[in-house]
């Protein structure tokens, strides 16, 4: 939480604040911004950094009454605190001895340009700044402008100070009597559009600071994409500063009202959508996870020893043959017509006890288990099953968090069928394999449940820090894995809630947030430390973590940055990635109307991709109240990535699979909202280099389909605040970082897994980067 030091208001709805950010003020620069987040009801919203001081550690914004949001910032008062505040965001202002600039600042714009003119007058710049709002009430900053300023001139629609006019005006007035160099304008877009108008007409170059709809501010959600010079650009990490002249301005007008008729809605019912509580009590609220630690007695080496009597026993107790006969145990599910009409209740009901260990029976036991060699993370398959079968599920628990840090998580999203299970020597009898994936899940919710959760053996404490960047599954599995050894591990996250992509990106009908938030506070138990809101690379450096004292760092900051598919229309109004649609919903909960991040409600829905994360928002989108929704997949079902289960599920709910259709162009409305997509019918040709057919368009045959919302789900690149922040390390494909096998990058301390490295892939693929980068880092900090 960050305290409000101090309160000013400029006039009735413009108010500054001083607030407490030492790390932010340490590292901002002109032009930088936050996400603030008022209560854990808010949404993000972005606010440009008007000032800093570094030996208060506080930083200054200025902040509009003009929606939710900004209204229930500007009731706080010096001494409450917000609960969010993350930055330094964004590109710094490019600054150079250009010769002689015109600053334009509108309105609230001003407070903005106060650090670029300082900055452009230490650099040696004649700064002509000018200054605008309606009225005079509206000017502000005015004496902290001139002190920075060559010339200063103030414009007012009614004339009420200074001259009377707009903005341009006032520019105009400076470029008909001397050579200007150089423009910035920040204030209202429409204010900004007309400067660059005026500008483009004398050829100045300008630069504008847009503030556009942002959920995340890394990069990862997309929903700040704009189009600069005919290419589409992330306001959040190209910019937010951009040459006004190339910026497309009538398209970004209509993506900044995307959400005005919900955003009306909550300002009219604001009364009853503020919350009262106290950040100190919104903070005490966290989910706390239920049952109390314990240990258990059995040594673990009894537990894993195959020729351990009680093992012994078991497996003389039937034949293999009987073994092989047992049929298949279906998991439970809800009814499919319910539960599509439910966001946060698990649709696979989990095994009961019986289901459960007459599942493990059917385990031969093998004295060579390859399912152990399909697991990434190593798991001891037949040791966590056979303690199943004899109803020690406890000591179950026990062999799968010897291993494995998130194993209620592994047993639910993993791809089991593709790794562990697709070793199972029944498959090599044409029987089903084994159900491994929903033993551990049932495993590690029997252990949550019965209140005694298990506590795996830790090392001693050896006061060595090590510092892991991300809470995804990679940085979790790290960091669990390193605390064991004994290390004192730290886990810096970007957002406002620890479980990266499990929090944000798996809808909790597959994943409840209550099962994350248990397998993390099991973490804290065991001694690991969280820290949110802290962007490595921007709120702080890996060089100043390891000034720190932290001898080793892993970076698992995942792959967070959207793909589309650059058509003409995809930035039309309603066109989302999947990483912005599932973050408004499962992070921001945006479908609950007591939350003020807003979604806009769609009837016929167009879900573009055949992965899991499409099959996540197309179920999404027919529980948010959907008609229609469609998967549109340019190949055939067959060749579609995500897991069966998964796609089965879709079908059962009701999903509509468009597969050999890929996406041409979208057709949007008069006020910029998407109406209609044209779709190219595919046919499948020879395979590429995955080993997939290649689709391959079929001339001239192309369908329309009526739409009011689609989502972007074609795949994810690696963010690149990380990466690229930190001098000399070696760069792979699209920003991931280059490791070796044991997930080392070119830098001796810094280790790295998970999508980062990998571009995309599994949470049990990145879980088991995490592992091996942390085996070979206790070596090498042993050494």
């Amino acid at each position: 939480m960050n305290k409000i030091i101090s309160k000013e208001q400029f006039s009735e709805k413009v108010f500054k604040f001083e607030v407490e950010a030492p790390l932010i003020a340490r590292s901002r620069k002109a032009g930088h911004f936050v996400i603030v987040r008022v209560d854990a009801k808010g949404e993000r919203m972005p606010l440009t950094i008007a000032g800093a001081d570094v030996q208060k550690g506080t930083i200054t914004l200025v902040v509009q009454e003009v929606g939710l949001s900004s209204t229930k910032l500007c009731q706080l008062n010096a001494g409450d605190y917000i609960l969010d505040v993350v930055g330094p965001l964004g590109q710094a202002t490019h600054i150079e001895n250009f010769g002689t600039v015109v600053c334009a600042g509108g309105g609230v714009g001003v407070a903005p340009m106060l650090p670029i003119i300082q900055a452009l007058k230490e650099a040696g710049n004649r700064v002509i700044s000018v200054l605008a709002g309606r009225t005079k009430d509206l000017i502000i900053l005015e004496n902290e402008v001139r002190k920075s300023s060559d010339e200063v001139i103030i414009m007012t629609d009614d004339g009420s100070y200074g001259n009377k006019g707009l903005v341009t005006e006032g520019i105009e007035s400076v470029i008909k009597r001397e050579k200007v160099d150089k423009c910035f304008a920040i204030g209202p877009a429409i204010m900004m559009k007309f400067c660059c108008l005026l500008t483009q007409k004398y050829n100045i170059p300008t630069d504008v600071s847009l503030n556009t709809i942002m959920v995340d501010g890394t990069g990862m959600c997309g929903a700040c994409r704009i189009t600069v010079g005919g290419k589409t650009k992330f306001v959040c990490v190209d910019g937010p500063e951009f040459d006004g002249h190339q910026v497309e301005w009538d398209e970004m007008f209509k993506r900044m009202g995307s959400f005005k008729d919900v955003e009306r809605e909550e300002l009219s019912h604001l009364e009853a959508s503020v919350c009262h509580a106290t950040p100190q009590e919104e903070a005490s609220a966290e989910t706390a996870a239920a049952g109390r630690a314990m240990t258990a007695n059995a040594p673990m080496e009894e537990l894993l020893d195959r020729k351990a009597p009680w093992r012994e026993a078991l497996r003389k107790s039937m034949k293999p043959k009987e073994r092989t006969a047992i049929a298949r145990c279906p998991m439970n599910e809800l009814d499919p017509v319910y539960r599509a009409t439910t966001r946060t209740e698990e649709v696979n009901t989990g095994y009961t006890k019986e289901q459960a260990m007459t599942e493990a029976k059917r385990c031969l036991d093998c004295a060579n288990p390859m399912c152990m060699q399909g697991c990434p993370v190593s798991i001891n398959i037949p040791s966590f099953i056979k303690n199943v079968e004899r109803g020690e599920f406890l000591e179950a628990a026990r062999v799968l968090k010897h291993t494995s840090s998130l194993p209620a998580v592994c047993g639910r999203v993993c791809p089991q069928e593709k790794q562990c299970e697709s070793q199972c020597i029944h498959l090599k009898m044409n029987e089903p394999a084994v159900a491994i994936g929903n033993l551990e899940r049932f495993v590690a919710d029997y252990e949550r449940e019965s209140g005694n959760i298990i506590l795996p053996e830790l090392a001693p404490k050896n006061g060595i820090k090590v510092a892991v960047v991300g809470s995804g599954p990679a940085g979790l599995s790290f960091a669990g894995d390193m605390v064991k050894y004994g290390y004192d591990v730290t886990v810096f996250e970007a957002l406002h809630e620890i479980g990266g992509v499990l929090k944000y990106g798996i809808p909790e009908f597959r994943l409840p947030n209550k099962i994350v938030d248990v397998e993390i506070n099991n973490l804290e138990k065991m001694g690991v430390k969280f820290v949110k809101d802290c962007i490595i690379g921007k709120t702080e450096s890996v060089e100043e973590l390891q000034k720190e004292g932290y001898k080793g760092v892993f970076i698992a900051s995942g792959a967070g940055l959207p793909n589309f598919m650059n058509i003409p229309g995809e930035n039309s109004v309603n066109i989302m990635s999947s990483n912005e649609y599932l973050t408004r919903v499962n992070l921001m909960d945006a479908s609950n109307p007591e939350t003020d991040t807003p979604i806009n409600p769609a009837k016929r829905v167009m879900v573009v991709g055949g992965g899991n994360t499409a099959m996540d928002s197309c179920r999404t989108a027919k529980r948010l109240g959907a008609e229609k929704v469609y998967i549109v997949y340019r190949r055939s079902e067959a060749e579609m990535p995500a897991r069966l289960e998964e796609v089965k599920h879709a079908k059962e709910e009701g999903i509509e699979f468009l597969t050999l259709h890929n996406p041409l162009e979208y057709i949007a409305d008069e006020k910029g909202a998407v109406k209609q997509v044209i779709l190219q019918q595919m046919e499948l040709g020879e395979p590429d280099s995955s080993g997939r057919r290649s689709p391959v368009p079929i001339p001239s045959a192309t369908v329309t389909l009526d739409i009011d919302m689609a989502v972007v789900a074609v795949g994810v690149s690696p963010n690149p605040i990380v990466p690229k922040s930190v001098k000399g390390l070696e760069l792979g494909r699209k920003n991931t970082i280059a490791v070796n096998e044991q997930m080392q990058s070119s830098i001796p301390t810094i280790y790295a897994g998970g999508d980062i490295v990998r571009g995309g892939a599994t949470v049990i693929l990145a879980m088991g980067d995490g592992r091996r980068a942390a085996e070979a880092m206790h070596h090498q900090l042993q050494d």
